[in-house]
């Protein structure tokens, strides 16, 4: 319990109460502050109507401030009522995008099994490509086979002249190392008559 001296309209009074010393100093205050004013404006009044008069108004400031205060909670009221709705609402649409999130994976499994297909129609149709491609290829390598049997039969006469020229080729060397040798001795023999003829 705290016990404090205050001073209302000049005279001192010993306020108690369980609230602290500065919140009991305002109380007085402010009573103080009414009955001045109240007093200001009418210099006539006794203290005690002066008194009357300011408890009427703290009243007055008390039920308008207790009016203000029913107003702000029904203002809390309908604002708490709003926030369950909004929750509600907030609970309704997440409700709703789960559903969404539910279908958007059903339309992407959807779509994913389309692609699905046509990338396996491309990869027939490569097949059916590659198909055609081989044996377009079965029928290049069948005539080419066709015509590496006839150029066998020509590579092999060209062969023959081949190595008839080669032998050709050796038997003319041989004959012109011979004929070098033959000049050579004929060279030789030369000489020695060209120089006795000299002397």
């Amino acid at each position: 319990m705290n016990m404090v001296t205050v001073k209302i309209n000049g005279i001192e009074y010993n306020l108690k109460g369980e609230e602290r010393e500065e919140y009991l100093h305002r109380i007085a205050a402010y009573v103080d502050k009414k009955i001045k004013s109240i007093m200001s404006n009418n210099p006539k009044l006794s203290t005690t109507s002066s008194a009357v008069l300011a408890a009427v108004n703290c009243v007055d400031d008390l039920f308008k401030s207790q009016g203000t205060c029913e107003e702000l909670q029904k203002k809390l009221n309908d604002m708490k009522k709003q926030d369950v709705s909004s929750a509600k609402q907030i609970e309704d649409l997440k409700e709703e995008i789960k559903k969404l999130h539910s279908s958007n994976e059903e339309l992407t499994a959807k779509l994913n099994g389309n692609e699905m297909k046509i990338e396996l129609k491309k990869k027939q149709e490569d097949i059916e490509h590659l198909k055609n491609e081989l044996k377009e290829s079965k029928m290049s390598v069948e005539k080419y086979a066709d015509d590496y049997q006839n150029f066998d039969a020509e590579k092999k006469e060209l062969k023959f002249q081949l190595q008839s020229a080669r032998y050709k080729i050796i038997n003319l060397q041989n004959k012109l190392m011979e004929s070098q040798i033959e000049l050579a001795k004929y060279k030789k023999l030369k000489d020695p008559l060209i120089n006795e003829g000299g002397n």
